[in-house]
């Protein structure tokens, strides 16, 4: 009897057979409602911790406490997958999500009986838990399910639709705490989360062997490509972590808030797909170059912005050049990944995190000498100059970029 039995009537319609029975359409359907959900709460957690009388300084040290051990959880991970198997972590990863939720939402609860340093230390490890068994298998997972040659298509859809689907999230979860509170909130998303997990339950396993070796991982050999990866790191805290504090801090309502995010994930999910077309056909080194100066820029301008109209022209820049350098580095990595899977994952991972530590650490650096709305201006404007740098080091030589192109030949 087919897996999926409960659908074949709707099949004989709309022929979902072929859809249905492809390891890559399911981990692309389970994506968008891990996004929705994500994309509820992620910018505003924070915030949440912020509201409930946690210092910008024991937020920032969470968050710097995440990705020095995520980096190790990514290592224990991809050491031991092989055994486990990669849609058993992906879907562990889902359900860690759903208590990491729960967590969330009996806050008051587990403050009261144990503490504000345990609730911050239970939400922090279950956020390392769940990250490093997603992106270690969720690489390993759309490697194994795509061929390279037209990985950059399927990447701009694997994370194109999911931001399409996922672009209503964050003015829902702003509706949804404005509206009831954030502990109503964390349950809609756990919700979305636990869809997620039972998407993969009838899917095959994905079975790889896995041996990682430090020399490879840290990669000396290739510096210009880890100061790629790094960059991106960067620009992630950047955009994930100091912006959205810096929108709380300067007033934005979270209505508002939710409504810069509808504009900006709209143009991301448009361009990702479309750069992941013209990855696949023209090579990514232009495309990434465009990107990266765009989303450099677009950095620097949020940093001095002041107004709701600027913050969102801004804030939708983003959007586009940070969709088109996303893609077309991601592009790059897929593809040049499949050499070696395992070390090649690791390797992203751990220079990804160095640019998120560089950026957190910066943060709380600057507060030791300015206003925490300063600091934060600070880093975005460093940010936004370090990611402009990449046009620099994006080149034939930076392995992760198959094609040599002019940057105004993507024009053509």
């Amino acid at each position: 009897m087919h897996k999926y039995h409960h659908g074949l009537h709707i099949d004989r319609h709309l022929h979902l057979t072929r859809f249905l029975s492809s390891k890559y359409n399911d981990l692309l359907v389970a994506d968008v409602f891990r996004l929705l959900s994500l994309s509820m709460i992620s910018i505003f957690l924070p915030i949440y911790l912020l509201g409930i009388n946690y210092s910008i300084t024991a937020v920032a040290l969470m968050e710097l406490s995440m990705f020095v051990l995520v980096i190790f959880a990514h290592y224990y991970v991809m050491k031991r997958i092989g055994t486990w198997g990669v849609k058993k972590s992906l879907v562990a990863s889902y359900l860690l999500n759903v208590l990491f939720y729960l967590a969330l939402y009996y806050g008051d609860v587990i403050t009261e009986d144990f503490g504000r340093f345990f609730f911050i230390s239970l939400i922090t490890l279950l956020n390392v838990a769940t990250t490093s068994l997603y992106w270690s298998a969720h690489h390993l997972y759309f490697i194994n399910s795509t061929k390279a040659k037209n990985q950059g298509l399927k990447l701009g859809l694997l994370v194109g639709l999911p931001t399409f689907v996922g672009i209503v999230g964050p003015f829902l979860g702003s509706v949804l705490i404005t509206e009831f509170s954030f502990k109503e909130t964390f349950l809609v998303s756990g919700f979305f989360m636990a869809v997620a997990s039972t998407v993969l339950f009838f899917s095959n396993d994905i079975k790889v062997k896995i041996r990682l070796d430090i020399g490879k991982i840290l990669d000396l050999k290739h510096g210009r490509k880890n100061i790629v990866y790094a960059m991106q790191g960067i620009s992630y805290a950047a955009t994930g972590f100091i912006w959205p504090i810096l929108l709380f801090f300067i007033g934005i309502k979270l209505i508002s808030m939710g409504l810069l995010y509808l504009f900006s994930n709209t143009a991301y999910a448009i361009v990702s797909y479309l750069g992941g077309v013209k990855a696949d056909k023209e090579g990514n080194m232009g495309i990434g170059k465009i990107g990266a100066a765009g989303e450099g820029i677009s950095l620097i301008f949020r940093a001095f912005s002041s107004t709701v109209l600027l913050l969102t022209t801004f804030q939708t820049m983003g959007g586009l050049f940070g969709g088109l350098m996303q893609v077309a580095l991601n592009t790059g990595f897929y593809k040049y990944s499949h050499k070696d899977i395992g070390n090649s994952i690791m390797n992203r991972e751990m220079y990804m995190h160095f640019g998120r530590i560089f950026a957190v650490l910066a943060f709380l650096l600057a507060l030791l000498f300015v206003s925490v709305q300063e600091a934060l201006i600070f880093v975005l404007i460093l940010a936004g100059i370090l990611v402009f740098s990449l046009i620099l080091f994006i080149k034939k030589g930076t392995v992760i970029v198959d094609r040599k192109r002019h940057f105004w030949e993507f024009f053509k």
